[in-house]
């Protein structure tokens, strides 16, 4: 198993990533098990929107990729996402 496992694993992330490198990574992965799943025999238990947010030192937590609820005109007071 070790032998296999050396093989076979790809480090895909390390500390001195960009943000957005991490970002698209995340977003990778997520639409990568959707897909998977999708196949599995059975019901999905992975699917639908996803929403994306990033937390920094610097910045906090900031919204990346948010699904609205209510039209864009009801959500005034959130203009800081996409």
């Amino acid at each position: 198993m070790d032998f296999i496992s050396s093989e076979t694993v790809a480090p895909l992330m390390h500390p001195g990533m960009p943000v957005q490198d991490a970002i698209e990574l995340c977003s990778f992965l997520v639409e990568s098990t959707k897909g998977f799943v999708r196949f599995l025999p059975g019901a999905d238990t992975v699917g639908g929107e996803v929403d994306i947010a990033v937390v920094t030192r610097h910045e906090r937590f900031k919204w990346i990729k948010r699904k609205h609820y209510y039209p864009q005109n009801l959500n005034k007071l959130e203009t800081d996402h996409v």
